[in-house]
């Protein structure tokens, strides 16, 4: 057992310059004096407003899908609803980026789920409370909008801790999370140590994203609608920060905003999640404004947006107003009013570049006023909401001019085709981007292109890869490895450029522990020049199980340059240069993780190792229990202490670290080492 050391295989601009065309910064109304309130500002991630009890009409509730939500019903009822809330991203970054900065995604530049970081320049709502003298904070459910992508701005406190993620088998867009209860009371606990002082407060929710898996009550309460058992848990968590408010006597001087990022699929178009389409099912979200000064009871019918936020909040906190912002202040229809005329208020822009940026498919762009839906696809879409809210008839040739004056609207409101055809990714700010320099990492970061031309195929043309990839959700969650490869196969045969599902495809074969055909199949994806960041990382893991420890050093460290942000294919390179014993360029590789998040516990016991492997454990063992002082539930350092203090003659601190080990470590990833832990507990309880 003496020298024995745990290596764990961690799975993995169009900027400044674009000219926007007249209506979209918008007229800002005249600052008041800056009033005595504090902001409650809750998102609620993946939440379709129809999935609310209060957006559903009473006689449908007992038969129509949906949860029952009385919080926010409550919130409704002493406040206003907005009936129609339009997101302008069905993806989380994007949309939230949206909320903070009041601008299209051509402003802030968040275009997608990574490879962006908000730009200093861009001033949050945040970073306006905290000017004006607010305590801010943020508490989010996850990841998807941690502080790397740069929504820190403004911040006091911005908490995004998550616990690990089991990395084997992740796929892109499965980010860390947390439950809301853990969210709700991180947030109660920095409450609490408020005193009177006003406060600027974000609140996120991540639990309604997939995959759905309420806890009790809610799991049993909704077994056939898992999707409304995380909103109605949700909601029971909105009703404790709102009850913590209302004991304290602060909710009589708090603004509550509640609003979705985006909503969900769940197959009315053939999209069972979202980030594909732009149709409503995943762009209607909830909008709920309570607190001093609002009505109760209200329901505005017109359609707002997601920019609309930021200056609705600076104006009913006295804010100064942001130049920048293209949204517009809500005030007038809180009070029962209009908004002004001529200001483009009726038009929301949208987008998605998903089916781009994962699938090789066509990007789309569109236009949603209060009577007509416009998307503009390879084939265009167009919808008279007034008589078909669902969507479903296209009547794009039928109102032809109609058509032409909205696709006219978009060019208005994103500048000029040509302005917007290639898309920058800056997947760190330059201040990253010199430190990841200074470690050897001279491209980490640079900025790479792709062509946003509307060419490809029509994402409606490929519902069958759509519910092929559903089919293959399916059945890796029933464990039925096989059926998902062959699922998968298919839809490789039938779409071949398609990147995300060869991702799928290699994935299922990793289950099967079929190494060979997962590599295969990724290596296909590189002779076809459709392979991602995410391909080469996975194929860098498949190559470390086949003992290829070249080839697997090769693919990761082409991921890491494509993409220096993906931490957890910086620290599986990390340990292949563990392997290697290549010491110097294990240790740079770590380092460059805590560059950008010094929280990212594996990288502490990544340096902790390459100090073991020099012989230098006054080193090591700071490295090993900062990371578990930052995730408690890792298992590796827990070990690799124990081993230390074996090693170095300390009894009884290796048998607390030996039995914490056995106690918090899973026995699919480590249960091969457990005799050989038990044979060293045995050991030292003998006095060995």
């Amino acid at each position: 057992m003496k020298g024995f050391v745990c290596f764990r295989h961690f799975a993995i601009s169009l900027m400044s310059g674009l000219l926007l065309l007249s209506g979209c910064s918008q007229p800002q109304p005249t600052p008041e004096k800056p009033r005595d309130l504090s902001v409650l500002f809750i998102t609620l991630d993946t939440t379709r407003a129809d999935h609310l009890s209060c957006y559903r009409p009473e006689a449908v509730r007992a038969v129509d899908r949906g949860a029952k939500t009385p919080h926010l019903d409550g919130l409704a009822a002493r406040g206003v609803r907005f009936a129609h809330a339009t997101a302008h991203v069905p993806l989380t970054l994007p949309s939230h980026a949206c909320l903070f900065t009041g601008t299209y995604p051509e402003v802030h530049q968040l275009r997608d789920m990574g490879g962006f970081v908000l730009d200093p320049k861009h001033v949050t709502l945040a970073a306006m409370a905290q000017k004006a003298g607010f305590l801010t904070a943020a508490f989010v459910g996850s990841k998807a909008v941690g502080r790397q992508f740069g929504l820190q701005q403004g911040f006091d406190t911005y908490d995004d801790q998550m616990p690990s993620l089991d990395q084997e088998g992740k796929l892109p867009g499965v980010f860390p999370e947390r439950r809301a209860a853990e969210t709700t009371d991180r947030a109660l606990d920095w409450l609490r140590k408020q005193t009177g002082q006003r406060f600027f407060v974000w609140v996120h929710y991540y639990d309604p994203h997939e995959p759905y898996d309420p806890p009790e009550p809610y799991g049993s309460a909704y077994p056939k609608d898992p999707y409304s058992g995380e909103i109605a848990y949700t909601d029971a968590q909105v009703g404790r920060l709102v009850d913590f408010l209302d004991q304290s006597a602060d909710l009589k001087r708090t603004i509550v905003v509640v609003m979705g990022d985006h909503g969900e699929g769940l197959d009315d178009h053939g999209e069972a999640a979202h980030g594909i389409f732009v149709y409503d099912d995943t762009l209607h979200v909830p909008l709920l404004i309570a607190g001093p000064g609002v009505p109760g009871g209200k329901v505005v019918g017109e359609q707002v947006r997601s920019i609309d936020i930021l200056p609705t909040l600076a104006e009913l906190l006295g804010l100064p107003p942001n130049p920048a912002a293209q949204g517009l202040s809500l005030r007038p229809l809180l009070q029962g009013g209009k908004l002004p005329a001529g200001t483009g208020a009726n038009y929301a822009y949208i987008e998605t570049l998903y089916p781009k940026t994962y699938m090789n498919w066509s990007e789309l762009r569109g236009i949603r006023t209060d009577r007509w839906k416009f998307v503009l696809a390879p084939q265009p879409e167009l919808y008279d909401l007034q008589h078909d809210p669902a969507e479903r008839e296209n009547v794009v040739k039928r109102y032809p001019a109609e058509a032409d004056h909205l696709e006219k609207k978009i060019w208005e409101i994103v500048g000029p085709p040509q302005s917007d055809q290639k898309l920058v990714y800056t997947p760190v700010d330059s201040q990253t981007r010199q430190e990841l320099a200074s470690l050897g990492y001279v491209s980490a970061g640079s900025s790479r292109e792709l062509v946003l031309n509307m060419k490809g195929p029509d994402p409606k043309e490929r519902v069958g890869t759509l519910h092929a990839m559903q089919q293959y959700n399916r059945y890796m969650k029933a464990k039925s490895f096989g059926q998902a490869v062959r699922a998968m196969e298919a839809a490789v045969r039938a779409d071949q450029a398609n990147p995300l599902a060869r991702l799928y495809l290699a994935t299922a074969q990793e289950k099967l522990k079929d190494w060979r055909q997962a590599i295969k199949t990724y290596q296909e994806a590189v002779e076809i020049g459709v392979a991602t960041d995410q391909i080469l990382s996975r194929l860098g893991k498949a190559y470390l199980r086949v003992q290829e420890i070249n080839k697997a050093i090769s693919a990761m460290e082409k991921a890491s340059t494509m993409n220096p942000t993906d931490l957890d294919n910086l620290s599986n390179l990390g340990i292949a240069y563990l392997q290697s014993n290549r010491l110097p360029e294990a240790e740079k590789a770590f380092k460059a993780i805590v560059v950008q998040d010094d929280r990212y516990a594996a990288a502490y016991n990544g340096l902790g190792l390459v100090a073991i492997q020099r012989g230098d454990g006054d080193t090591a063992r700071p490295n090993f229990e900062k990371a578990i002082q930052l995730d408690p539930q890792q298992a590796e350092p827990l070990l690799n202490l124990g081993l230390l203090y074996q090693n170095t003659g300390h009894k009884e601190q290796a048998l607390h670290y030996f039995n914490l080990f056995l106690e918090k470590a899973s026995a699919d990833q480590y249960g091969h080492l457990f005799p050989k832990v038990r044979e060293a507990i045995q050991e030292l309880q003998r006095g060995g």
